[in-house]
């Protein structure tokens, strides 16, 4: 069933994305105490935003010049979606859940009159201005409300960090608010029962810190991470991502246990350059402005990166490019989809392997396309909407599954290569307009499948086991369109006549 949530753009928030997401000209040199790094942010002089609230008028200034040379689906416009179908209100608050601290976790408490940390030990953690600095593995608890501040993570090459996020409402107006720049992995705990906001700002400043320097470009998301990413909990992270992306590693992005993540952003939602694994599944409301809903395509390695794996999950995603898109996708083996594009597919990979899930699709531009080649094994697909609901340009092979779904064209590579269930790909002799309901029933007229067209139609394709042989009849309404036949000697059928 569709979602429909209310945004206002953050109206609920409106102090403090304001905050976050103005422009400010200055120059700081932050030193840390206990690091013989040095950090420096310097912001070029631009103008003061009047705005009060994220708004749809909201330009940003993406710059990708490096961090990877060149990032794929960089983003063609400079502003959050102005789509209406899937929106929600961001909280005016953040929410503390419940959470059993280590002895050993550090305690950190964000506020707009400062960071305090206390239970630091040994570790390398200081604060300098609005910027909490951690150069040391270890569980780091966080909780509060700071408009403007910073979380930046530079430890050793060998440290994991530990950010439990337990009601957090963090901003930025220079950049991103959290940024792993250095270390082995980064992991990010919503605490169970917690509400947790991120924003970013609108526009970057350089950034050197480390061995980070302006080569590098400035980090690419609201929650970014030069390392693995994984996120664990159960708690809920509202994210908006002003600049560029909302979630970005350059790395592996694991997501585990069940979290509740809205993302609102610029160009990509969640993006792992190297993988996306999505294990146990979670909650996911996923809306682009020019980028798509999941996001991996480091290419480098493509035997080993650029892919993408879902075994559960709740995914309702209303993005300008794809819902997932990915060099490869190694599965999609369970959760529930429902997917609008504005111009992208919903699924576009190289090869693509589904192997169970549910989906609600109305795309663009292909439902589910494979450059190479596509294998559906058990699912089902209710596709009212695409240029062709399924392309596999070397091949589709069906095992099972229930598939359908409706084209405003046709092409040869729609045509399965194999099927072990009766399936139908076929141009229709006639268009059928936008608002009809198309049946596909069988001699006796009971309905195997029925939907209302989310544009003018040329082609279906249909795939389910509740097909036999027989004469079928395919109908806009009460009008019969053209009738065809399943026989045993072919699973597939590729015409209908009047």
């Amino acid at each position: 069933m569709k979602q429909n949530f209310f945004l206002g753009a953050c109206v609920s928030a409106a102090a403090f994305f304001a905050a976050c997401s103005s422009d400010s000209s200055s120059t700081a040199a932050l030193e840390e105490s206990s690091s013989s790094e040095v950090l420096t942010i310097s912001s070029e002089s631009q103008a003061e935003s009047s705005s009060s609230s994220i708004s749809t008028e909201i330009s940003s200034a993406v710059d990708n010049s490096s961090d990877d040379v060149q990032e794929e689906e960089d983003a063609d416009t400079d502003t959050l979606s102005t789509s209406t179908w899937l929106t929600w209100d961001v909280p005016s608050a953040p929410t503390a859940g419940l959470y059993s601290a280590a002895d050993t976790a550090v305690l950190v408490t964000l506020s707009e009159s400062g960071i305090s940390v206390t239970n630091a030990g040994t570790k390398s953690v200081s604060v300098s201005g609005n910027t909490l600095l951690i150069g040391s593995a270890g569980l780091y608890v966080v909780s509060g409300t700071l408009s403007d501040g910073q979380i930046l993570v530079n430890a050793t090459s060998t440290a994991t960090v530990e950010l439990v996020l337990n009601g957090v409402m963090l901003g930025n107006s220079q950049n991103s608010p959290i940024f792993f720049v250095d270390g082995d992995k980064i992991k990010i705990h919503l605490a169970e029962g917690s509400t947790n906001i991120l924003s970013d700002a609108r526009n970057y400043s350089f950034m050197t810190v480390g061995t980070y320097t302006e080569l590098d470009s400035v980090p690419k998301a609201c929650l970014y991470a030069r390392e693995d990413m994984t996120i664990n909990g159960n708690g809920t992270l509202y994210v908006t991502g002003n600049y560029n992306n909302g979630i970005h590693t350059k790395a592996d992005l694991i997501v585990n246990d069940a979290p509740t993540i809205f993302v609102n952003a610029v160009n990509n939602a969640m993006k792992g350059k190297g993988s996306v694994r999505i294990k146990e599944g979670g909650t996911y409301y996923l809306r682009t402005g020019d980028g798509s809903g999941i996001s991996s395509d480091k290419e480098t390695r493509p035997l080993e990166k650029g892919r993408v794996a879902i075994s559960a999950g709740t995914f309702t995603m209303d993005v300008g490019n794809a819902g997932v898109k990915a060099t490869y996708v190694d599965s999609i083996a369970g959760g529930t989809f429902n997917i609008h594009t504005t111009n992208g597919d919903a699924f576009h990979s190289t090869t693509l392997l589904v192997l169970g899930g549910t989906f609600d699709i109305a795309a663009g531009d292909e439902a589910f396309y494979a450059s190479g080649k596509m294998t559906l094994s058990e699912g089902a697909a209710q596709i009212t909407k695409s240029s062709k609901p399924f392309l596999g340009a070397l091949g589709i092979d069906i095992l099972g599954g229930s598939w359908f779904g409706f084209g405003g064209g046709y092409d040869s590579t729609m045509v399965p290569t194999s099927a072990e269930i009766y399936t139908l790909a076929l141009q229709l002799p006639t268009e059928i307009e936008s608002g009809s309901l198309v049946s596909i029933q069988n001699a006796s007229g009971s309905e195997i499948y029925s939907a209302e067209a989310g544009k003018n139609i040329t082609s279906i394709f249909a795939s389910s086991p509740d097909f036999t042989t027989g004469t079928y009849t395919i109908y806009s309404g009460s009008s019969a369109i053209c009738s065809f036949d399943f026989e045993e000697s072919s699973k597939i059928v590729t015409a209908c006549s009047n």
